[in-house]
């Protein structure tokens, strides 16, 4: 039954991979408070990516979110993976809106406008080979993903997340191999209840979501591996378990 299931979930994203062969790509300009920004971002499906500038100082960063339904998400990650800041809003039409906040809880107004729209060839990454990474700094949360893919359907990952302060609770998921799908990978553990994450790649990241609520993974209280990791290196790594 476990096989049948899975197989059913891989061939539903091989569907949906064929079908989504181009990805749309939007330029957006407006304003976080005062400040004039551009953002240049990827869709593919429910995944966003793409660059974040802010043109008064000209430096490009890089950005990784969601959009569900009309419900926009992007996290805007500094040097060493640390994400400096979260765009939590509202797409309507060609518009998104909503605040920025940083780790320290600090909060400001944004809102953008479409100003250019194109396709694209949807990517065949070479390689997920690497190390991901997120932080929210000192007092917040933390996730690192360690991955060798070993031929064009398969890889082996390693994962890790902890919880920020008070708690420190951990979420782990050891090294296991995974089937790579179009630059998808599906984990699955049922010890301890159901749970089932999918992984997606893409050249500067990687996200990951629970499917049909199964969030029974035996992680820590409040943790979760799931989230936005940006890839900063893309040498073989060094698994904690051998």
């Amino acid at each position: 039954m476990k096989r049948i299931f899975l197989l059913v979930i891989f061939l539903l994203i091989e569907v949906v991979s064929f079908a989504q062969t181009k990805l749309s790509q939007k330029t957006y300009e407006g304003f976080i408070s005062k400040f004039p920004i551009s953002l240049s971002l990827t869709f593919d499906a429910n995944l966003v990516y793409g660059t974040l500038l802010y043109k008064r100082v000209g430096q490009p960063i890089k950005v990784i979110g969601s959009l569900e339904g009309d419900e926009f998400s992007l996290h805007e990650f500094g040097e060493k993976t640390e994400i400096t800041g979260i765009y939590s809003g509202t797409k309507k039409g060609d518009e998104i809106s909503g605040i920025w906040s940083s780790p320290n809880g600090k909060e400001m107004k944004f809102s953008v406008k479409k100003t250019a729209s194109n396709e694209i060839d949807k990517p065949e990454l070479k390689s997920v080979t690497g190390s991901y990474a997120y932080s929210f700094g000192k007092d917040g949360g933390t996730g690192n993903m360690y991955v060798q893919q070993l031929a064009k359907d398969k890889i082996i990952l390693e994962i890790q997340a902890v919880k920020g302060p008070p708690s420190y609770n951990q979420a782990i998921v050891e090294k296991k191999s995974l089937k790579l799908v179009r630059n998808e990978a599906i984990y699955e553990n049922n010890e301890l209840g159901k749970c089932l994450l999918k992984i997606s790649f893409f050249e500067d990241g990687a996200n990951i979501i629970y499917l049909n609520q199964a969030y029974d993974c035996g992680f820590g209280n409040a943790a979760s591996v799931v989230g936005k990791y940006f890839k900063f290196d893309s040498k073989s790594p060094k698994f904690e378990k051998n």
